[in-house]
């Protein structure tokens, strides 16, 4: 199927618009509907495609009237790939892309990450019992210095006490099958 619009590329793109008198769909290829780009929700305009909302929302940028070839981007010196450009296609074209768009970079990954810049990783399901009880042992740690620090003598020991009991659970769950293997 042609694109409806230019009618000379193949039509990549469907675009799903509801209006009074009911939802109308039209069939564009990728470089018409990436050009149909706009915030406006006025009923006479095309809504934007889910990688035109998602560039203009991970830019933090406001769509400007101008055209894009007026935009004043920082441009990568080795590739020549644009910010905007990367926010459409989601990759760098190089390595020297990460310096030259450093700065940029936490308020994108920022926004993907539930505001956190810091990548933390996931454990998984089989070992995610013992990490706890890791943690929990390496926090009890931490208290038990505090209170050796404050000269809270019996308190330590109760922590200490606590991490023995941690740690013999910790013993029970590995001979148990924590080896990863999930069995």
């Amino acid at each position: 199927m042609l694109c409806e619009n230019c009618k000379e590329r193949q039509a990549t793109v469907i675009l799903s618009q509801d209006t009074q008198n009911g939802p109308i769909e039209r069939n564009l290829c990728e470089k018409c509907a990436f050009n149909l780009q706009s915030f406006s929700f006025s009923p006479n305009q095309e809504p934007l495609s889910i990688q035109q909302f998602l560039s203009q929302w991970l830019s933090g940028e406001s769509v400007q009237a101008q055209p894009r070839e007026f935009q004043t981007m920082p441009e990568c010196p080795e590739c020549g790939l644009t910010f905007t450009r990367f926010l459409d296609i989601g990759k760098f074209g190089c390595p020297t892309c990460y310096d030259t768009f450093r700065e940029r970079l936490p308020r994108v990954f920022g926004k993907l990450h539930n505001g956190s810049t810091v990548h933390t990783g996931k454990v998984p399901a089989s070992f995610n019992e013992k990490m706890t009880i890791k943690k929990k042992i390496e926090e009890l740690r931490s208290d038990m210095q505090e209170a050796i620090q404050g000269e809270q003598f019996e308190q330590a020991a109760v922590i200490r006490d606590e991490i023995k009991d941690w740690k013999q659970k910790l013993t029970i769950e590995t001979a148990e099958g924590g080896d990863g293997s999930g069995q």
